[in-house]
Formats: structure tokens, sequence, C-alpha cells
């Protein structure tokens, strides 16, 4: 499978990929998205769409938890646009036109890990403002409980890429 060393910018090196052109050369890069970095960004672009969105809907009826609703609502939309780059970054080979002798797998590990924490504390406060209404089955609440619960369940996939740019940079996968 690809990684993101096959997106990175190498000293003269020169690669073919699936757009048919050289490792400079922007394309779609069909590797990394077969790759597991690939399909994990793709699960994080789902998983954190359907949190905010389906938390959003509830917040325009719930205005009392507005405080820890805001924060949830900052945390899962900021990290589906930072998924979003990183993913069009890397689809498309953008990353080869940046001239940065960077391994790009410490800033998505910096990421996952940042984005998981603020993931699990905005999760938890939505979680414990619920909390009083675990025996009521309104609608609203119900969309709480299931935006809460994608959001817990972004968090586990933003930790999987975590674990998995970490073994990449230790050159174990």
């Amino acid at each position: 499978m690809a990684d993101l060393e096959d997106s990175k910018p190498s000293s003269g090196q020169e690669q073919q990929h699936s757009s048919g052109g050289r490792e400079g050369d922007i394309g779609l890069n069909m590797p990394y998205i077969k790759s597991i970095p690939g399909i994990l960004k793709i699960v994080e672009f789902f998983t954190l769409l359907l949190a905010f969105s389906i938390a959003g809907n509830a917040y325009a009826s719930v205005y009392s938890y507005s405080g820890h609703m805001d924060f949830f609502l900052f945390a899962t939309v900021t990290s589906w646009i930072f998924v979003m780059v990183f993913f069009v970054l890397f689809a498309f080979n953008i990353i080869a036109k940046i001239n940065l002798n960077l391994d790009w797998n410490l800033p998505v590990l910096v990421f996952a890990v940042i984005a998981a924490i603020l993931i699990l504390i905005s999760s938890s406060l939505v979680a414990h403002d619920i909390s009083p209404f675990s025996g009521v089955h309104h609608p609203i609440y119900d969309k709480l409980r299931a935006g809460v619960a994608f959001g817990y369940i972004s968090m586990f996939v933003l930790i999987g890429d975590a674990v998995v740019h970490v073994l990449k940079m230790r050159g174990t996968m």
C-alpha cells in the first residue's frame, strides 16, 4: 500500500504514480486513496460530517446548552475542515508541489491527537448535558445523542489515524 512518503517530495528522485506523471505532477493519487491513511481520512470525513450535522440540527432548537454545543460544533467542524484539507493535499498529490523538506506524518499525527482530544472533551460535555434526560425519547435529545455518538466514533477513528502515523514514523508500517 502507498503511504504518505510516496506523496512527499524527494531529492531529485522521480516515481511514477497512477496519475501517469512524475512525482511533482498534480493528479489523482490512487495509491494514497486506497491506503490505510486515505481510507481513514474518508471515514473521518463522514463521521465528523454526521456528528456536526446531526447535533447542529438539534442545536437550532436547544439554546440551554449553547456553550458546550458551540464547543462541540467548533471541534467537529474545524476537524472536518482539516481532514478535507489533508485529504485533498495527498489525494491530488498537491503535497509534491509544496517544497517543504518535512515528514508529513508528523503534522498529520499532531492534528489527529489534538482533534481526538478536543472531540473527546466536547462530546463528553454535551453527553453530560443531556444525561439528565436519559429516559426521555424526544427527537431533539435523540439527535443530540446521535451527534455525540458520532463524535465518539470520530474520536476513535482519529486515534487509529494517529497510531497509523506513529507506526509509519517508526518504519514498522
